[in-house]
């Protein structure tokens, strides 16, 4: 009887959702034909050897630079399961940005560490949670007392409350309350439009400030001191939300818990 490892380079082949390994260069070791023709190419092949991040992950959904050193799905030297919570987006051969869930696990290769990275696409799951959100949509219209300032493009008012909150994230004063008052518009809308889109004000604002917390905490600053210049005034709160978005500790990730640059 053939062992498991003479068929199991068949079986990832053949294995409906979308597979890939990344090397510890960044490179791309091994794709399946699901994972090449989600991110529009016909063969697998053809990614190999690759950059994985400016391949499929450079840029986030606004259209700004998404940093090497920044990828979650890089940085990520432990095994986690599907991690749809944050917003990360992969990018067709085309240039069209699709949503998706991830998971990831360290693997040892010939060339040393690497990563297997399965992913699927969760367009659908959105649109159907926006349908779901229509009538909360409406009902916050029909409430919203300073609705007449909403321009009638949404993606719009969207696009100036994002930026207004990457710009400002790092206050510790700012919250949802402010970013409504902000835009004239009231806490009830401005969580409806974050609805829209599966998310929330208050989540938006801290993984704004946990992604700029982990770029210090690489730079070398102690942990107390990247959560207060992250806009956490509480370090019990900061350690737990790192730990909810990165899959490990404040102390840990300064231990090496991440495994690839």
């Amino acid at each position: 009887m053939p062992s498991i490892h003479e068929f199991a380079p068949q079986v990832l082949e053949r294995l409906p959702s979308p597979v890939w390994v990344v090397q510890g260069d960044g490179e791309i070791a091994f794709a399946n034909t699901a994972a090449a023709v989600e991110v529009g190419w016909s063969d697998p092949r053809q990614l190999l050897g690759m950059p994985s991040h400016e391949t499929v992950h450079h840029r986030y959904v606004d259209g700004s630079d998404y940093p090497r050193d920044a990828c979650l799905v890089l940085r990520n030297g432990t095994p986690m399961p599907f991690h749809s919570d944050s917003d990360e987006w992969f990018i067709r051969r085309d240039g069209s940005m699709f949503p998706i869930a991830w998971s990831c696990a360290p693997i040892e290769m010939p060339s040393g560490s690497g990563i297997v990275v399965a992913f699927r696409d969760v367009s659908a799951d959105r649109q159907r949670n926006l349908l779901r959100h229509t009538g909360q949509w409406e009902a916050v219209l029909d409430a919203a007392p300073s609705v007449k300032v909403v321009p009638a493009n949404r993606e719009l008012l969207m696009n100036r409350i994002r930026s207004f909150i990457v710009d400002n994230a790092l206050d510790a004063a700012l919250d949802p309350t402010v970013v409504a008052k902000e835009h004239h518009i009231s806490l009830r809308l401005l969580q409806g439009l974050f609805a829209e889109a599966g998310s929330s004000p208050a989540r938006f604002i801290r993984d704004r400030r946990l992604m700029h917390a982990r770029k210090l905490l690489d730079d070398g600053e102690s942990i107390s001191r990247a959560a207060a210049l992250s806009g956490f005034s509480d370090l019990g709160t900061f350690t737990r939300a790192f730990r909810r978005r990165f899959g490990c500790t404040p102390s840990s990730f300064l231990r090496g818990y991440h495994t690839l640059p």
